[in-house]
C-alpha cells in the first residue's frame, strides 16, 4: 500500500512538473493586426495627375457656344484635419486652341476640400473657390502681340474614388467640374462680354497622405 501511494505521489509530481515546460514550447498567438483607426496618422495631404478636359464657353450675345478639347494637369498640397476631411490648394491648368483659332491657357487657382463619408471606403467628395487665370494669344497674321491677361471667379466640384496601395500612398480616380465667370474676353474676332466658361474632366492621380 505504501508502496503504490508513493508511485501515485511521483507520478503527480512529475505531471506538475512538465505542464508549465509544455506550455512554454507552444508557440504564443499573433497579435491581430490593428485597425487602420489605431495607426498614427499623417498630416500631409499631397495629389497630382492629369485627365481629359472638354471646355464649353458661353455669353450674352454668342449665336454659337466654342467647344474644344485637350488635355489638364491638376494637383494639390494640403494637410489632413482628420480620418475624413482634408483642405489644400488646389491647382488645375489647361492649354487649349479655341476654334477661332486663339492659343489659350487657363490656370485654376483654388482653395479646396476633399470629404470621405465613410472611412472604410474610396468615395469622395471635393469642392473649392478661387480664381482662374486666362492668357489668351489672339490668332493674328504675325501673332507678335503678347497674351491679352484675364482673371475670373472659379469654381470646382468632383468626386471620385481613391485607392491607398500603401502606409502613406495610393491612387484615385475623379470627375470634376470647374466653372470660370470671365466676364468680357477680348479675342480675335473682338470683344465678346459675359463669358462663361464651363470645364468637364474626368483623370487619375497618385496620392501621398
Amino acid at each position: 500500500m505504501i508502496r503504490r501511494a508513493l508511485v501515485r505521489l511521483v507520478a503527480v509530481l512529475a505531471c506538475a512538473v512538465s505542464l508549465p515546460a509544455v506550455a512554454f514550447a507552444q508557440p504564443a498567438a499573433a497579435a491581430p493586426p490593428a485597425p487602420p483607426e489605431s495607426l498614427p496618422m499623417s498630416r500631409l495631404w499631397i495629389v497630382g495627375g492629369g485627365g481629359s478636359t472638354s471646355l464649353l464657353g458661353d455669353c450674352t450675345d454668342c449665336e454659337e457656344r466654342p467647344y474644344t478639347h485637350g488635355g489638364s494637369v491638376t494637383g494639390i498640397v494640403g494637410r489632413s484635419i482628420n480620418r475624413r476631411t482634408d483642405v489644400g490648394a488646389e491647382v488645375l491648368w489647361m492649354p487649349t486652341t479655341m476654334p477661332s483659332g486663339d492659343d489659350v491657357r487657363i490656370t485654376f487657382l483654388m482653395a479646396s476640400v476633399q470629404f470621405r463619408p465613410w472611412r472604410t471606403k474610396g468615395f469622395f467628395v471635393r469642392g473649392g473657390m478661387g480664381m482662374a487665370f486666362v492668357r489668351n494669344w489672339l490668332a493674328t497674321v504675325e501673332n507678335t502681340a503678347p497674351p491679352i491677361r484675364s482673371r475670373a471667379f472659379g469654381l470646382g466640384l468632383g468626386t471620385g474614388w481613391e485607392w491607398l496601395t500603401g502606409r502613406h500612398g495610393g491612387a484615385q480616380i475623379y470627375a470634376a467640374q470647374h466653372v470660370a465667370a470671365l466676364g468680357d474676353l477680348t479675342t480675335s474676332t473682338g470683344s465678346v462680354e459675359n463669358v462663361m466658361g464651363n470645364f468637364w474632366s474626368i483623370g487619375g492621380a497618385f496620392v501621398i497622405r
